[in-house]
């Protein structure tokens, strides 16, 4: 199996899990609304999320149950895969008008069934990948994941403005049956846990048991807690600055979506290169400007020329600053808790993003939007000093 499959194979799989992430962030809100459905029952539908942000509770299943002769994870990916195409079709085949009940019903489904197949696809990655391929391998799977939002969103949104309904999820259901071919290809290397010594819920715990964990704990807890903070009011900067939806979604869904993708595959390249903790330092660090700089626009300095350079810049260096911390997330995961580690640290570093998103518009309330997006870079400096005073000089080194 060469380096190049399996960076193809995850790639693949990575850009059609974050598929319904994009398809239920973006496009159905969007497509909902547009069919009359009130504001109440399209903030309802958030709910849908609550498998990805629950979905470590049953990944120590993941790695205890699995198929030896066809492969741990293999065995769970590839019906997963065929589950979400079918579930998609079904989608395609109901009315937003008159089948809302089934509507939700088959979207909770879709989403359980994606979380899960998350939850394999990472313990597979951590299997798959040596230490000197999780940089690239790490580029590859946030580059995918930004890839499958606009697939899910933007995309699904152009196709349902102009076939419909049905066509656009179809649609949406063939790129979802990419990686299969790729799956059925797959030989991976044998579980190295006799049956006997197989995961349990204990695992959740354990983790939190070894040594420095916990200070990598606050990592998680910090790193995106900044970014997320100015993610969740640019959008309603930009509104109150005058721009049109169509300049917005251009800005924000076209412009920072590819730029948050190419910054991921060129900071997976530079992880592989320069190592963890020099890349975690100087992204973590240039984040702090390129959130700092949003204070710019905020105060009504430059135009719309300024504007595409910082989220751009913005963009691509959050690119850049995940794909290193998803590389020392591998790191942290044992390969026999492959999917239970990686999950585990993947919900904890979403609950600082979480806390500091709910409490974004009474910040920029309270202090305008200049003095909130000067907040958000205080925080991501927060994370940037607690890796450099906890971590020891190549600590975070495999």
């Amino acid at each position: 199996m060469t380096r190049a499959f399996r960076y193809t194979l995850l790639a693949l799989l990575y850009v059609s899990q974050a598929i319904p992430l994009g398809f239920f962030i973006v496009a159905v809100p969007s497509i909902l609304r547009s069919e009359g459905l009130s504001l109440e029952r399209v903030g309802l539908l958030s709910a849908l999320a609550f498998p990805w942000l629950l979905k470590f509770l049953w990944a120590p299943w993941v790695d205890r149950i699995g198929s030896s002769a066809r492969g741990h994870y293999r065995s769970w990916i590839l019906p997963l895969q065929l589950s979400c195409v079918v579930v998609v079709a079904w989608i395609s085949r109901l009315s937003v008008e008159r089948d809302m009940g089934l509507l939700v019903v088959a979207c909770a489904l879709f989403m359980f069934l994606s979380a899960t197949q998350d939850v394999a696809t990472d313990g597979l990655a951590v299997r798959l990948l040596n230490a000197d391929e999780r940089g690239p391998g790490n580029g590859i799977q946030v580059g995918g994941y930004y890839l499958g939002q606009i697939c899910g969103g933007g995309l699904v949104l152009i196709l349902y403005s102009t076939f419909g309904w049905s066509t656009a999820v179809l649609i949406m259901a063939v790129l979802l049956a990419l990686p299969i071919s790729l799956v059925l290809r797959l030989e991976e290397p044998p579980n190295p846990v006799a049956a006997s010594q197989r995961v349990s819920w204990s695992a959740l715990g354990q983790f939190f048991r070894r040594p420095g964990i916990l200070v990598w704990v606050g990592v998680l807890l910090l790193w995106r807690a900044g970014e997320t903070m100015v993610q969740w009011m640019v959008n309603p900067m930009l509104v109150d600055r005058g721009y049109s939806l169509a300049e917005i979604g251009v800005l924000l869904g076209v412009i920072g979506s590819l730029a948050a993708l190419v910054g991921a595959l060129l900071g997976g390249v530079a992880v592989g290169r320069f190592g963890r903790r020099p890349t975690l330092l100087l992204f973590g660090g240039l984040q702090v400007l390129a959130l700092t700089s949003f204070a710019l626009p905020a105060l009504g300095v430059g135009g719309l020329s300024l504007l595409y350079a910082v989220i751009s810049a913005s963009a691509a260096i959050g690119g850049m600053a995940t794909a290193a911390l998803y590389t020392v997330m591998m790191d942290r995961s044992d390969e026999a808790t492959a999917a239970t580690d990686f999950t585990l640290q993947q919900s904890l570093a979403a609950i600082g993003p979480v806390l500091t998103a709910s409490a974004s518009g009474f910040s920029a309330n309270a202090l305008g939007y200049s003095g909130h997006f000067l907040v958000a870079a205080a925080v991501q400096l927060g994370a940037v000093v607690w890796v450099t005073m906890a971590f020891r000089p190549r600590a975070l080194e495999p």
